[in-house]
């Protein structure tokens, strides 16, 4: 079970999450958010972890800022909150605006393999795993 303090007053619900593919490792920023169906995570971190989105033939309709734009689907081999892990996570791969914060979304792709439980009024949340 990962347990993650945030700010109780927070506007967005910070985390930092480990990537994992083959021998190559990254901690991304991302921003909790239940109401993404997928993980997001921007090129530069899909690219210094060899998963090279740039061949893959999978590609979802996603909606942006800017409007409806095909973005390529890609598999995490491992993903971890602390000490809570998944494998086989599907991402999108996808650059958020910069004044976003954060460099990524840690959606529903990752999230259903948990129970999640927000405790707002105490600032955390947990993940237990199914």
């Amino acid at each position: 079970m990962a347990k993650v303090r945030f700010g109780r007053d927070a506007n967005i619900i910070l985390v930092d999450v480990f990537i994992k593919n083959l021998n190559r490792q990254k901690i991304v920023r991302m921003a909790l958010d239940t109401g993404a169906t997928y993980t997001m995570i921007p090129w530069e971190v899909a690219d210094s972890l060899g998963l090279q989105p740039e061949l893959t033939r999978e590609k979802i309709e996603t909606v942006t800022a800017s409007g409806v734009e095909m973005v390529p689907i890609v598999d995490l081999p491992v993903v971890a909150v602390g000490s809570s892990e998944a494998r086989n996570i599907r991402a999108i791969i996808h650059d958020l605006p910069t004044r976003s914060f954060v460099d990524g979304l840690l959606g529903l792709s990752f999230l259903r393999h948990f129970n999640l439980n927000v405790d707002f009024e105490e600032g955390f949340f947990e993940l237990i795993k199914t």
